[in-house]
């Protein structure tokens, strides 16, 4: 597998994830009256569910051509690219199933599938920054600056309940809905 965008939201409930699968069947972001782009879907177990004690399954949402193997240029302009963000933040703003994390990023789904305690992880990828949004630059071969600046980590949503584990690191997380907090990014703008 390359390189590519996706969204993830990890679950405790199977069923919660997979019901919040179905919402991405035949689901298409409009860009433009002549463009959007297709999205793929599916649950997958947490890699650690073996020793974890409370089950975790991952909803990856993968976009279409948004990535290093298989990618269209034009998805990484920057009206498109931040459309195809806000889209996913404004489901999880709408969504009424509860959820543990979720992220729009690089790899993200992947990430969130493999990340067992995210502490240490947010802890760590809160203290290495970076300039202007380097994975962008990454996937599209595009100068890291031509994009909003935000660190790998920006966009983190988690759960009240999570956000309590790594309380050392909560001074940036803000409040996203009822119950829920997040690394802001700068270039979000609900649409509605």
């Amino acid at each position: 597998m390359g390189l590519n965008y996706s969204f993830g939201i990890t679950f405790t409930d199977n069923e919660d994830a997979e019901l919040c699968r179905k919402d991405f069947v035949n689901q298409k972001i409009i860009l433009s009256p002549e463009k959007n782009v297709n999205l793929g879907s599916f649950v997958c177990e947490h890699a650690d569910n073996k020793i974890l004690e409370e089950k975790l399954y991952v909803l990856s949402v993968s976009i279409d051509n948004l990535g290093i193997s298989c990618k269209d240029l034009s998805l990484f302009e920057r009206s498109n690219f931040y459309t195809i963000r806000d889209f996913f933040y404004e489901y999880l703003r709408d969504m009424k199933v509860g959820f543990e994390f979720a992220h729009f990023e690089l790899e993200a789904a992947d990430y969130l599938m493999c990340a067992t305690d995210m502490t240490d992880d947010i802890g760590w990828l809160l203290k290495n920054k970076s300039e202007g949004d380097e994975n962008a630059a990454k996937a599209s071969g595009i100068d890291k600056f031509y994009f909003l600046s935000k660190r790998y980590i920006d966009g983190i949503v988690v759960s009240s309940k999570k956000l309590k584990k790594i309380s050392k690191y909560n001074v940036e997380f803000q409040p996203f809905k009822p119950e829920y907090y997040w690394l802001p990014v700068t270039e979000f703008k609900l649409s509605k």
